[in-house]
Protein backbone atom coordinates (compact mmCIF):
# COMPACT_ATOMS: atom_id res chain seq x y z
CA UNK A 1 0.00 0.00 0.00
CA UNK A 2 2.67 2.44 1.06
CA UNK A 3 4.60 1.42 -2.29
CA UNK A 4 1.41 3.19 -4.54
CA UNK A 5 1.62 6.76 -2.42
CA UNK A 6 5.06 6.66 -3.01
CA UNK A 7 4.74 5.91 -6.64
CA UNK A 8 1.43 8.06 -7.38
CA UNK A 9 3.64 10.86 -5.40
CA UNK A 10 6.43 10.34 -7.54
CA UNK A 11 4.05 10.58 -11.22
CA UNK A 12 2.86 14.06 -9.45
CA UNK A 13 5.72 14.98 -8.74
CA UNK A 14 7.38 14.55 -12.01
CA UNK A 15 4.59 15.60 -13.78
CA UNK A 16 4.20 19.41 -12.04
CA UNK A 17 8.14 19.46 -13.24
CA UNK A 18 7.75 18.57 -16.42
CA UNK A 19 4.57 20.68 -17.07
CA UNK A 20 6.26 23.88 -14.99
CA UNK A 21 9.16 24.08 -17.73
CA UNK A 22 7.18 23.07 -20.46
CA UNK A 23 5.08 26.72 -19.65
CA UNK A 24 8.15 28.70 -18.80
CA UNK A 25 8.38 31.99 -20.23
CA UNK A 26 11.53 32.23 -23.05
CA UNK A 27 14.03 35.30 -23.98
CA UNK A 28 14.04 35.98 -27.48
CA UNK A 29 15.59 38.63 -29.46
CA UNK A 30 14.92 40.69 -33.10
CA UNK A 31 17.38 42.43 -34.80
CA UNK A 32 16.84 44.86 -37.74
CA UNK A 33 19.42 45.81 -40.08
CA UNK A 34 19.55 48.05 -43.07
CA UNK A 35 18.12 47.11 -46.51
CA UNK A 36 20.21 44.32 -48.05
CA UNK A 37 21.43 43.30 -45.14
CA UNK A 38 21.12 39.58 -43.56
CA UNK A 39 19.15 38.77 -40.32
CA UNK A 40 19.85 35.54 -38.78
CA UNK A 41 18.20 33.93 -35.83
CA UNK A 42 14.90 36.47 -35.21
CA UNK A 43 12.37 34.93 -32.98
CA UNK A 44 14.99 32.77 -31.05
CA UNK A 45 17.47 33.69 -28.23
CA UNK A 46 20.60 34.53 -30.45
CA UNK A 47 20.45 37.10 -33.33
CA UNK A 48 23.13 38.36 -35.63
CA UNK A 49 22.69 40.54 -38.48
CA UNK A 50 24.67 42.18 -41.25
CA UNK A 51 24.17 45.17 -43.54
CA UNK A 52 26.44 47.33 -45.64
CA UNK A 53 24.95 50.83 -44.26
CA UNK A 54 28.33 51.27 -43.28
CA UNK A 55 26.50 52.60 -39.75
CA UNK A 56 27.67 52.61 -35.76
CA UNK A 57 24.61 50.98 -34.72
CA UNK A 58 21.33 49.47 -35.70
CA UNK A 59 17.88 48.83 -33.30
CA UNK A 60 16.62 45.67 -31.87
CA UNK A 61 14.22 44.61 -29.66
CA UNK A 62 14.04 41.72 -26.28
CA UNK A 63 10.79 40.21 -26.00
CA UNK A 64 9.65 37.74 -23.39
CA UNK A 65 7.23 35.05 -24.65
CA UNK A 66 5.14 32.52 -23.26
CA UNK A 67 3.99 34.19 -20.20
CA UNK A 68 1.43 32.27 -18.76
CA UNK A 69 0.30 34.31 -15.73
CA UNK A 70 -0.27 37.71 -15.09
CA UNK A 71 2.95 40.34 -14.75
CA UNK A 72 3.12 42.59 -12.13
CA UNK A 73 6.97 43.78 -12.82
CA UNK A 74 10.15 42.84 -15.42
CA UNK A 75 13.69 43.36 -14.04
CA UNK A 76 15.83 43.44 -16.84
CA UNK A 77 19.12 42.54 -16.96
CA UNK A 78 22.29 43.09 -18.65
CA UNK A 79 22.73 45.35 -21.25
CA UNK A 80 18.69 46.03 -21.66
CA UNK A 81 18.03 48.92 -19.38
CA UNK A 82 14.77 48.92 -19.70
CA UNK A 83 12.30 50.34 -16.88
CA UNK A 84 9.67 47.21 -17.16
CA UNK A 85 7.12 45.68 -19.55
CA UNK A 86 8.22 42.35 -21.56
CA UNK A 87 9.33 43.83 -24.36
CA UNK A 88 12.71 46.09 -24.06
CA UNK A 89 13.94 48.22 -26.69
CA UNK A 90 18.20 48.18 -27.78
CA UNK A 91 20.93 49.94 -29.53
CA UNK A 92 23.17 47.29 -31.02
CA UNK A 93 26.80 48.93 -31.90
CA UNK A 94 28.26 47.62 -34.49
CA UNK A 95 31.70 45.17 -33.91
CA UNK A 96 31.10 45.62 -29.84
CA UNK A 97 30.24 41.96 -29.49
CA UNK A 98 27.36 41.16 -28.42
CA UNK A 99 24.11 42.83 -26.68
CA UNK A 100 22.53 40.85 -23.75
CA UNK A 101 19.37 40.24 -22.02
CA UNK A 102 18.25 38.43 -19.05
CA UNK A 103 14.54 39.14 -17.09
CA UNK A 104 13.23 38.30 -14.00
CA UNK A 105 9.16 38.23 -14.20
CA UNK A 106 7.49 39.13 -10.84
CA UNK A 107 3.78 37.75 -11.27
CA UNK A 108 0.61 39.52 -9.70
CA UNK A 109 0.43 35.96 -7.83
CA UNK A 110 3.49 36.41 -5.94
CA UNK A 111 5.76 34.05 -8.11
CA UNK A 112 8.59 34.92 -9.98
CA UNK A 113 11.10 33.15 -12.85
CA UNK A 114 13.90 34.22 -14.46
CA UNK A 115 14.41 34.07 -18.36
CA UNK A 116 16.92 32.49 -20.18
CA UNK A 117 20.03 34.72 -21.34
CA UNK A 118 19.40 35.83 -25.17
CA UNK A 119 22.20 37.81 -27.21
CA UNK A 120 22.42 39.96 -30.41
CA UNK A 121 25.24 41.00 -32.56
CA UNK A 122 25.73 43.09 -35.78
CA UNK A 123 28.47 43.83 -38.19
CA UNK A 124 28.39 46.36 -41.05
CA UNK A 125 30.30 47.82 -43.92
CA UNK A 126 33.54 48.88 -42.19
Amino acid sequence: MKLTHLLKASALFSTLLLSQNAISANLVCYLNVKPGGNVFGNGTANCSGLDFSFGNSTSGRFAIQNITKNVDTVIWQGDASCSGGTQCYVTVRAYSGNTTAKATILYDDGTWETTNSASMNYETGH
